[in-house]
């Protein structure tokens, strides 16, 4: 459990699609993270047996989420992905997501 952090004194790890993630407050159900991306960047796709709720603090990006057509997101877009749906994104600028999961991903504080 995290019950208070601040981004920028948190570790920054390197995703394999080259995305920094800070993990942010957390307990056992509820979990936010912040992810950087630079201009041009795009994540896998993905899925993930978490519900996941997405804020674009600054940024444009593409959401592509299986069965849906794809939507541009600038700052102040957000997006909601149920468990196990695949899902990516393409960036347009340097971009900072948040990202809320349920319940906590394990896999990002247990290595």
């Amino acid at each position: 459990m995290k019950l208070i952090a601040n981004a920028a004194h948190e570790p920054a790890v390197t995703t394999p699609d080259g995305a920094q993630r800070r993990v942010l407050s957390y307990g056992d159900n509820l979990m936010l993270v912040e992810f950087t991306f630079e201009a041009g960047a795009a994540s896998w796709e993905h899925s993930h047996p978490h519900e996941q709720v997405g804020y674009v603090v600054d940024g444009e990006i593409d959401f592509l989420m299986a069965g849906r057509a794809p939507v541009r997101l600038s700052r102040g877009g957000s997006y909601y992905v149920p468990s196990n749906v695949k899902h990516h994104i393409v960036t347009y600028a340097p971009t900072v997501l948040l990202d809320a999961f349920t319940p906590m991903r394990r896999d990002f504080v247990e290595g």
